[in-house]
């Protein structure tokens, strides 16, 4: 269950349709989010591909993902928790009503790592997938778990997707776009009637625990409860959680605590000598390091630690193990939004003890994990005060009321940025996603001279006190964004014929892969230029008949990008006159 070398799971792979299956709608909850890792969102759920250097390397088969998918699905992460990008991208704009906020009162957290997403074929069979994580959607290195359950619609209704649909009822509010609210609601009447299967005939049964919504909390979990056997994976732990769980062992217990050697400094002696503790060796948490040392000077290595949240206990011959986004720590289960899938795990001669052996393997040398005899002193530098206080302040600003106007002006726009209020004691930046211009932020904030294209929802903030600084993504409802954007985000990505009559060759390419593998060989062999010579029309004239007689909804894919485009400089006169030639023809041949 637990062995790293063979069972490893792969983000893309969850959230790809089965084969013959069209995803309809998807939810997505995580703490931290990345913009550029949310790209293989589109590309896994549309076109059933990973996100790697292939597809990165062109911007066409992205803008066809997002395309394809964006009304499709919905992401929701803690508001302040949107990573500032590396590299500015026109896409961003394309998934901003697909990426919704959660303020928390109280300082509270929005911490659940789940997907439930809906899927139909062509006969309308329709699958549902529910995914329960403990990794965030960012390209984070550490190591994580997920795992996934599958099942149908019946006529019957079950009670056990109750917990699970209260926490998707609970994402509603935060929905701002009234199509996906809509479709999210769409999704929680029919999680009534869907059976889900575990696929283990180990697993006699399985519990949805969400945390931190209404009627749902620590104790309905079980999991403080007393017990014999008790293994804790967390990477960020509580003293006081720690020792919660240590005083509920009965007699002779066996208990194991796997975490982040960062952490242990927290633990009092007493607590930590109660515990078998281990923690995964510097040679693997370090490891990129070492082997990447000689790579390109810019390249940052990042360290692996453990990010994994499992709790497996026993007792008696009772067996229990849950996944999900809980850390040990006070915030986790004293009021953060969270979310475990607990497993009743039956199987003759089976230990909880059988995950360590799973985890750590046979081999001591290749062991992934060592034990930690005495708590080691802190190596790094602990968060100062003042980034703490920088990160707060960002948190505190989400929950202002906030809106944004664009203004037109002439040949260019400006925008107007108003909060209701604003914290004390630091200074704050903001301004557009895609633009430099940065304006100390004022209850009324005014910035001038931007483009179409750096227009949007998504919004840079910097704070700082004292020369330290720490950078976020926000979302501010912006109103009088002109409705042509759309349209220049497409033709910023296809600029010219060559560029538009490669995307309509991979429109009606049968494996899209394949095609950005062809494209990207292409390039290297420096056949990257389309010579509108009359010979490559033919070609497409042959596609576009296979399309027809194979799948004709490709042709109207190409309609759809020819309608977006509408730009006689971009879109050639000859392919127009072949495409509408060839229209004529297909209709005539259809009837």
């Amino acid at each position: 269950m637990l062995k790293p070398a063979e069972n490893r799971l792969n983000y893309s792979d969850l959230l790809m349709p089965p084969p013959g299956y069209d995803v309809e709608f998807a939810i997505g909850t995580t703490y931290s989010l990345d913009l550029e890792a949310l790209f293989g969102v589109p590309l896994s759920l549309s076109l059933s591909e990973e996100m790697d250097h292939t597809f990165q390397e062109d911007p066409i088969y992205v803008l066809e993902g997002i395309r394809r998918s964006a009304d499709k699905f919905a992401i929701f992460c803690e508001a302040g928790q949107i990573k500032v990008p590396q590299n500015g991208n026109n896409l961003f704009a394309l998934m901003e009503n697909s990426v919704f906020e959660v303020a928390l009162e109280n300082d509270r957290s929005f911490h659940p790592k789940i997907w439930v997403i809906k899927y139909h074929d062509n006969d309308r069979n329709e699958l549902y997938r529910v995914l329960v994580l403990s990794r965030n959607l960012t390209f984070d290195r550490s190591w994580d778990m997920a795992i996934a359950l599958e099942g149908k619609r019946m006529k019957e209704k079950t009670s056990k997707n109750r917990p699970l649909a209260k926490l998707v009822r609970f994402l509603v509010p935060f929905a701002k776009n009234k199509q996906k609210k809509k479709q999210i609601n769409k999704l929680i009447a029919e999680l009534e009637y869907v059976h889900f299967d575990p696929a283990d005939p180990s697993i006699s049964k399985f519990e949805f625990c969400p945390l931190g919504i209404e009627g749902h909390g620590k104790a309905d979990t079980e999991l403080f409860e007393t017990y014999h056997k008790l293994i804790i994976i967390s990477p960020f732990i509580s003293e006081n959680i720690i020792k919660e769980l240590n005083d509920k062992a009965l007699k002779d217990p066996t208990k194991v605590l796997i975490t982040r050697k960062t952490e242990l400094h927290k633990l009092q002696d007493k607590v930590f000598r109660d515990f078998d503790v281990y923690a995964l060796k510097d040679s693997v948490v370090e490891g990129e390091g070492a082997i990447s040392e000689e790579n390109a000077e810019n390249e940052i290595a990042q360290l692996q630690d453990i990010h994994a949240k499992l709790y497996a206990r026993t007792k008696y011959n009772q067996h229990h193990i849950f996944i999900g986004s809980a850390n040990s720590s006070s915030n986790a289960f004293n009021g953060n939004v969270e979310f475990l899938l607990k497993l009743h795990y039956q199987k003759y001669g089976f230990k909880i003890t059988d995950l360590l052996d799973d985890l750590f393997g046979d081999d001591e040398d290749q062991n992934p994990f060592e034990k930690i005899e005495t708590i080691p002193p802190i190596k790094d530098e602990p968060e100062s005060d003042i980034t703490d206080r920088l990160q707060k302040g960002i948190k505190q600003l989400c929950r202002i009321p906030s809106r944004a106007v664009v203004l037109a002006e002439q040949d260019h726009f400006s925008l107007r940025i108003t909060f209701d209020w604003l914290p004390e004691e630091i200074e704050f930046s903001i301004g557009p996603l895609l633009s430099e211009n940065m304006q100390p932020i004022r209850q009324e904030t005014l910035i001038h001279n931007l483009s179409m294209l750096e227009l949007g929802d998504f919004y840079k903030i910097r704070a700082e006190i004292d020369g330290e600084k720490v950078e976020r993504i926000i979302k501010i409802d912006t109103e009088g964004i002109p409705e042509e954007r759309e349209t220049e985000i497409f033709r910023s990505i296809i600029k010219d014929p060559y560029t538009f009559l490669k995307y309509v060759a991979f429109l009606l390419a049968d494996d899209f892969l394949l095609s950005a593998l062809e494209e990207s060989q292409n390039m290297k062999l420096g056949a990257g230029t389309w010579d509108m010579s009359a010979s490559d029309y033919p070609v497409l004239y042959e596609n576009m008949l296979e399309a027809a007689s194979r799948s004709p909804v490709k042709l109207k894919e190409v309609q759809s990008i020819i309608d977006i485009i509408h730009d006689e400089d971009i879109i050639p006169k000859e392919f127009h006159t072949l495409y509408q030639t060839f229209n004529k023809a297909a209709k005539k041949v259809r009837r």
